[in-house]
């Protein structure tokens, strides 16, 4: 972790005068709390007080005068601080977004690893949660799963270009293409077709919001298998090893409705995911969440409930429930927040009480 820190030192001191000469912000958000998890694996468990990182993270972007009017380029990269050795959340940096665009009135283009419009439109308006994890703030975001090299099949994805069109009349689309550069077939031969893309539309008018997004990936995948085989005594052992390539297609369809009234916000999402090998349907989820927030002074008490199936699992563990509530307290740019999330009896996830502060800069 300190070697890493000092090569990020090193780096940015070296990259200062570049910095200079563009309009460029260094920004972060630090976020670290002290939780309980319970009930995380078979039995009723009692866990331990633990600190916990809750997605830090530190960054710099910036805008640069290209020289064409009505047209400037724009770049951002972001680091995720792991602030804590639990050997569950590792420790180090990791890149979270590294991207460069250039936009105007005709729109916005960006390539890199960024935001997908999905995580943006349909999973992050109810993600009231501080924590970003995968077992409670984020337990049922579909999207944030996949195939391949990237493992956020529409989250925060690498090897993606992307087109954000204007604002028009409250409409706005968004398409974005992934190339990995991986075995999207299943004869082991790399192409060059699209291994992903997401289509996007939102409307936003008079407090009310409306997203739409239909994502699709298709990656190959290999296995390998090898036999060991003799004919008897004496006599040398030889081995055959074998590799089977595979056909993987996630297919993935988005709704969320948000509804903002002065001080209350209602959100729903609505999620369905499709994953097939070889044409064999593997998995087949959905997910139904409800959220809302009230927020008077800085001061929000926010709750949420999720529903997920997968017609795939039979029994219980294909049927889970969550639910959660939270209070939180903006100071400055510092909030503070008391929140609970409760998983299934079925879902070995547990659950967590956070306690927790987050400090923006």
């Amino acid at each position: 972790m300190k070697k890493q820190l000092i090569a990020l030192a090193v780096a940015g001191a070296m990259a200062a005068p570049m910095i200079a000469q563009a309009d460029a912000t260094v920004y972060g958000s630090f976020r670290m709390g002290v939780a309980q998890t319970d009930n995380n694996g078979s039995g009723d468990t009692d866990g331990d007080l633990d600190v916990v990182d809750t997605s830090s993270r530190i960054g710099v972007k910036g805008t640069v005068d290209l020289g064409l009017e009505g047209t400037e380029g724009f770049f951002k990269a972001e680091w995720q601080a792991i602030g804590t050795d639990d050997p569950d959340q590792t420790d180090g940096l990791r890149v979270r977004l590294m991207q460069t665009g250039a936009r105007g009135d005709w729109g916005q283009v960006t390539i890199g690893k960024q935001w997908m419009p999905h995580y943006l439109w349909i999973s992050a308006p109810t993600n009231v949660f501080h924590p970003g994890d995968g077992s409670f703030g984020e337990r049922f975001n579909l999207g944030n799963t996949g195939e391949g090299k990237s493992g956020h099949f529409l989250k925060r994805t690498e090897g993606s270009l992307a087109y954000h069109s204007p604002v028009m009349n409250g409409l706005q689309l968004v398409a974005a293409v992934v190339l990995l550069g991986d075995n999207d077939d299943d004869n082991g031969v790399a192409d060059d077709s699209v291994d992903a893309y997401n289509l996007a539309v939102r409307y936003a008018a008079n407090g009310f919001t409306a997203a739409l997004s239909y994502g699709e990936m298709e990656v190959g995948s290999s296995s390998s298998s090898t036999v060991v085989s003799s004919t008897g005594v004496g006599t040398p052992v030889s081995s055959v090893t074998t590799t089977t390539f595979a056909d993987n297609e996630v297919e993935n369809l988005g709704l969320n409705l948000k509804y903002k009234a002065n001080a209350l916000e209602v959100m729903v999402k609505y999620e369905e995911e499709e994953t097939t090998v070889d044409g064999a349907v593997t998995k087949d989820e959905e997910v139904i969440e409800l959220a809302v927030r009230y927020t008077v002074n800085g001061t929000a008490v926010y709750a949420r409930v999720s529903d997920y199936e997968d017609k795939k699992v039979a029994g219980a563990a294909g049927d889970l429930e969550q639910w959660g509530v939270g209070v939180s307290k903006k100071l400055g740019k510092g909030i503070v927040y008391l929140e609970h999330v409760n998983n299934d009896s079925d879902d070995t996830a547990g659950d967590r009480t956070l306690a927790g502060y987050r400090l923006d800069f």
